[in-house]
């Protein structure tokens, strides 16, 4: 039996406008995006996200985080140009999703998580077979805790599915879009182990002369409720 799934991604960061992966011009990232995601139809959507992980080369980037959860940040839903039947296609377009990321291929890295969202109308022996192959491809480098900072509730369950609502969109006239898909897919980054002040956010913004990430990420609409007070601290 074909699946038939209507799958996406969703997208908070530099995979919706970086076309490299590590050097300029590899164009892994756009090459990826070409074959795979149908950017025309990508949906706003509000999601828990906030800037809270320093990356080894000192820029600050994205999280999910539920301490966000009243305070709704903006990124995107993007779907997959072909539907998923099966679990070969389902390994294939999440590789993709995988390398483009920086992740080899592999679902858990020291610094993030390969994750999923359930829409609750799929079909429950379907369901099961992706929460099986999702678990079969954890490794000892996966720990929950990792993916919260305080007492907030971890943004990544045991079977690593993301561990928050499902999304809702900006303009409630794309409701009907995004409740059709059957399962979501996005990269959850390991959180730095305590909380960001505005302050060093923005020292982590000015010191990013090249990547722009925060500027960027705005400018395509990847948008945090904190991120009026950031820029408050950048002009200083």
């Amino acid at each position: 039996m074909n699946w038939n799934l209507q799958c996406g991604v969703i997208i908070i960061g530099s995979l919706l406008w970086q076309d490299y992966l590590k050097i300029k011009d590899d164009n892994i990232r756009l090459d990826w995006r070409n074959s795979s995601l149908d950017m025309n139809n990508k949906i706003p959507i509000r999601i828990p996200i906030r800037y809270g992980r320093i990356s080894k080369s000192g820029i600050v980037t994205m999280v999910y985080s539920n301490r966000m959860k009243n305070k709704m940040g903006f990124a995107y839903v993007v779907p997959f140009k072909n539907r998923i039947n099966n679990i070969d296609e389902l390994a294939k377009e999440l590789e993709g999703l995988s390398i483009a990321e920086g992740m080899n291929g592999s679902f858990v890295s020291e610094w993030g998580i390969l994750s999923y969202l359930i829409n609750g109308n799929i079909m429950v022996n379907i369901k099961n077979e992706i929460i099986r192959f999702f678990i079969k491809r954890k490794n000892l480098e996966f720990i929950i805790d990792d993916y919260k900072v305080y007492k907030e509730k971890s943004c990544i369950t045991k079977s690593l599915k993301l561990n928050i609502d499902w999304l809702k969109p900006i303009d409630c006239k794309d409701n009907d879009r995004l409740n059709q898909f059957d399962f979501l897919f996005g990269i959850a980054t390991k959180p730095t182990n305590r909380l960001l002040n505005y302050d060093e956010i923005a020292i982590g913004i000015k010191n990013d002369l090249e990547r722009k990430y925060f500027i960027n990420n705005i400018m395509n609409g990847i948008i945090t409720q904190e991120d009026f007070k950031i820029s408050m601290r950048i002009e200083q």
